[in-house]
């Protein structure tokens, strides 16, 4: 007797220790399961990459852990052109991780949504052991359950259980009990809810959805360039005035000490020479303000491009005179051209227009809701008698049933009230496509009338640059000779740093502008890995 006692209890403890490896064995599943949705997240990239870019193939997404970077992981001074400063946004820029992450989320949503279309399977499992003393019994009895269930784009719905059931007494004779249940049920919408539009809508959506997101993810890389770009070329430009100021802060000096020594032979008005000491000290405050614009344009450089502001940061000063060297660009297009083929290929605008057929899908899903419903169901249980031995299913003694269930459109308030939101929905929808196309015609017309005059101001500013550097050659030479007062001479120095610095504002405003117009028009491509483009190739003047 002793014996069949530990013996029923061995029997116990082994099923105890499997139901606790089981539990253990699905937990220790879970890295591959990761990797199974990282593949089917890849998938669902790659397939709506293919169907909103022209069947390319789909663009690496590298979804990195975003490590904050420290002052100790750069040198004591970083130098970068700007090749290098779009690869550091690339790797840092706070924005850019972030438009990263909503794409994967997107992917991510859709492989969760179409989890609902696919054989879905379910377990679970109970033991439970039990002792009543007074009664003198000694009980342990566990459960199984498996399910199945689908939802198909027709719109009907698929479960089937099974269920296995075990007792076992482990006192007195030790009596056994095994049965078993097959439940199976199928519901197929006949009017309202039936059909791929209506069942498959909240699928189609997330798959919408997600080409969306490739197109603002595409989109918002294009404009990081495009600030990373204007911070640079800005910074360039800051390095460019504070030594246009700091050169002429040199030249007011020197023509202070030449002021000094022309009053002290009685050659020049004290009057004037207090001229030259006032305009030598403003030029000494226009080197601080100089300064302080320079170090401003490098902390917002450094903000774009996610670098903390604690590092010293230097933008190579060479890609300035690549820039004044290289000829300005001109669009080989004319506006109406340009304008065709942004409202063709600009990728927000295509998400606007299929937004307006997404409102026209809800419209005719909310009027499907208007239908009254009717459902056809279908169920079958079929169970085994228990015993000590388990059985079969007795399908012939088996419960089967088929059902009509209708629901009748007495009352459709809320119904009504949500198609006329789908409807007015699809009216705002529609103005926004109108409203967008004006607004990337307005666009366009501003860039092209920016880049037209920037060219003109630049060919202005060239020569106002000449013009005044031959105004201080002849008010020097006209000084010497006592023909002119130092009053000239220091507005011909005014006019110098005034020209100069126009000169090297309208250079990287006209650049500037000429990236704009290739962002408006949809064709600055871009490295996702490292934001170049070719387009920023100086060499290149055409688009």
């Amino acid at each position: 007797m002793r014996h069949e006692l530990n013996r029923r209890s061995t029997t116990a403890i082994i099923a105890l220790v499997a139901v606790v490896l089981l539990i253990a064995g699905s937990g220790c599943r879970t890295a591959a399961r990761l990797e199974r949705l990282e593949q089917g997240v890849q998938r669902y990239l790659e397939r709506a990459y293919a169907t909103g870019f022209d069947g390319r193939a789909a663009e690496p997404l590298s979804l990195e852990r975003y490590h904050e970077p420290t002052p100790e992981q750069y040198p004591e001074q970083l130098n970068v052109d700007l090749k290098q400063s779009l690869a550091l946004a690339a790797r840092h820029n706070r924005d850019y991780q972030a438009s990263k992450e909503t794409l994967y989320l997107s992917a991510l949503s859709l492989w969760t949504e179409a989890h609902n279309f696919e054989w879905n399977p379910a377990a679970s499992l109970g033991a439970l052991w039990s002792s009543d003393r007074q009664a003198g019994t000694r009980d342990a009895d566990g459960d199984a359950d498996f399910g199945l269930s689908r939802r198909f784009a027709g719109g009907a719905r698929f479960s089937l259980s099974l269920a296995l059931a075990a007792l076992r007494s482990l006192a007195g004779d030790g009596d056994n009990s095994l049965s078993s249940a097959l439940g199976m049920t199928l519901t197929q919408p006949l009017m309202a809810g039936r059909g791929r539009l209506v069942a498959r809508e909240s699928l189609t959506q997330a798959e919408r959805n997600l080409l969306y997101a490739w197109r603002t993810y595409s989109r918002s890389r294009k404009s990081l360039l495009l600030n990373v770009a204007t911070d640079y070329y800005q910074a360039l430009s800051a390095y460019d005035s504070l030594e246009v100021a700091r050169r002429n802060a040199d030249n007011l000096r020197a023509a202070r000490e030449r002021s000094e020594d022309l009053a002290l032979a009685g050659r020049l008005p004290s009057v004037q020479l207090d001229q030259a000491r006032q305009d030598e000290l403003r030029a000494q405050a226009t080197l601080v303000s100089a300064q302080q614009r320079l170090d401003s344009q490098l902390d917002s450089l450094k903000t774009s491009l996610g670098l903390p502001l604690q590092v010293r940061l230097e933008a190579d000063r060479r890609d300035f005179e690549r820039l004044a060297a290289a000829g300005l660009p001109a669009p080989p297009l004319s506006f109406e051209q340009a304008l065709q083929g942004a409202l063709q290929t600009r990728l927000d605008f295509a998400t606007d227009r299929d937004r307006l057929a997404d409102a026209d899908r809800a419209v005719r899903i909310a009027a499907d809701d208007l239908r009254a419903t009717l459902d056809l169901k279908i169920a079958a249980n079929a169970s085994s008698p228990g015993g000590p031995q388990l059985q079969l299913f007795r399908v012939g003694d088996g419960f089967y049933t088929a059902s009509l269930a209708a629901d009748l459109p007495l009352d459709k308030t809320f119904e009504l009230a949500a198609f006329r939101r789908a409807e007015i929905a699809r009216a705002r929808q529609a103005r926004q496509v109108a409203a967008s196309r004006d607004a990337i015609t307005a666009r366009l017309r501003a860039d092209w009338r920016d880049l037209n005059s920037g060219a003109e101001n630049y060919r202005i500013q060239k020569l106002s640059v000449e013009l005044a550097r031959r105004r201080i050659e002849s008010s020097e030479i006209l000084l010497e000779a006592g023909r002119v007062n130092m009053r000239d001479l220091l507005e011909a120095r005014d006019s110098l740093i005034n020209a100069e610095n126009s000169l090297t504002q309208a250079l990287v405003n006209h650049r500037l502008t000429w990236l704009r117009l290739l962002f408006d028009m949809e064709a600055l491509p871009v490295e996702p890995d490292s934001l170049w483009s070719p387009a920023l190739e100086l060499a290149e003047a055409g688009i």
